[in-house]
Order: C-alpha cells, then structure tokens, then sequence
C-alpha cells in the first residue's frame, strides 16, 4: 500500500508545489505591474508639473518682454510703468514662491504615495513569504505523517 500510495502522495506534493509555485508567481507578477504602475503615475505627475512650470516660466517671459518694449517706447510714462511693472514683478514672484510652494507640495505627497506604496508592496510581500514558510511547513508535516 505504501508503494501505491507514494507516487500519488509524491504527485500530490508537487501539483501542490506547481500551484503555489503558480500563485507565488502571479502574485509577485501583480506586484510589478502595481510597481510599475506607480512608476508611470509618478512620472506622470512629475511631467505635468514640470510641462506647468514651463508654461508658466514662459509667460513670465514674454509679459517681462512686454513690460521692456513698453517702458523703451514711452518716455513720458516712464515712471508710471515702472511701478507698474515692480508691482507686477513683485506678484509674479509670489506667484512663482506660491506655485513652488504647490510644487514642492506636489513632491512631497508624490514621495509619500510612493514610499506608502514601497511599504504596503513590503507587507505584502513580507506575508506572501510567511504564507509559503507556513505552507511548506505544512508540506513537510504531511509528508512526515504519511511517511
């Protein structure tokens, strides 16, 4: 009975084996992709910003450009326009602090959704291996109980 029941245990064991085999990959699989994922969020973000704060520097040029032709071809408001243009230097350069601010911001909710993210794959991970030791423990229980 033994010899008959052997090979089936055996094969038993290593379909057993296959399939958490199977299931170790798919889940580290899925972890990639939610890796990656994240990733292509991240940069995402990251590109959007970057392409806001050129558009905005860009702006700030040309309404800078603007603001020199302006004071060149009028004399007579010469003073009129500076204060005009200090004024507007002055909000523009909040609005680049306040946009920095936004950005900076941004950064950082990035790097904490990304270091969450790290944590949770690390848990997830971390319980997916207590999961294998504790199947291969049960494994090898089995097989000493049939032995």
């Amino acid at each position: 009975m033994t010899s008959d029941s052997s090979p089936d245990a055996l094969s038993e064991m290593r379909a057993a084996n296959l399939h958490l085999q199977a299931t170790i990959d798919g889940l580290r699989q899925a972890l990639e992709a939610a890796a990656n994922d994240a990733d292509r969020q991240i940069t995402r973000a990251r590109s959007e910003e970057a392409a806001r704060i050129a558009d905005l520097t860009t702006t700030i040029q040309q309404m800078r450009d603007q603001m020199e032709a302006q004071q060149r071809t009028s004399d007579h408001a010469l003073q009129a326009e500076r204060a005009a243009a200090q004024a507007e230097i002055v909000q523009l350069k909040g609005s680049i602090d306040a946009l920095r601010q936004t950005l900076d911001a941004e950064r950082a909710a990035a790097d904490q959704a990304r270091a969450r993210q790290e944590s949770d794959h690390a848990l997830e991970r971390q319980a997916l291996q207590q999961q294998i030791q504790a199947l291969r423990k049960r494994m090898e229980e089995m097989t000493r109980e049939k032995a």
